[in-house]
């Protein structure tokens, strides 16, 4: 079975093992960031966690053309 990438969701920081949903408690990336380290080993996931406190959502599409905005 083929998987759909378009339904493909990032919802978590691997490099610290957090998902958004627990780091949307610091309330600011900055705040996350000095207390998890999250975004900055691979980061892979920045652009993505920078929507995530821009848009308060937990999970966002892999393609998401708002990503744009935070590359």
């Amino acid at each position: 079975m083929e998987s759909d990438m378009s339904e493909a969701k990032v919802d978590r920081c691997e490099c610290v093992n957090r998902t958004f949903e627990e780091l949307k408690e610091f309330k600011t990336l900055e705040m996350a960031q000095a207390s998890t380290g999250c975004g900055q080993e691979c980061e892979g996931c920045l652009p993505y966690l920078q929507l995530m406190f821009a848009s308060g959502e937990t999970a966002i599409d892999l393609d998401d053309p708002r990503l744009s905005d935070y590359n």
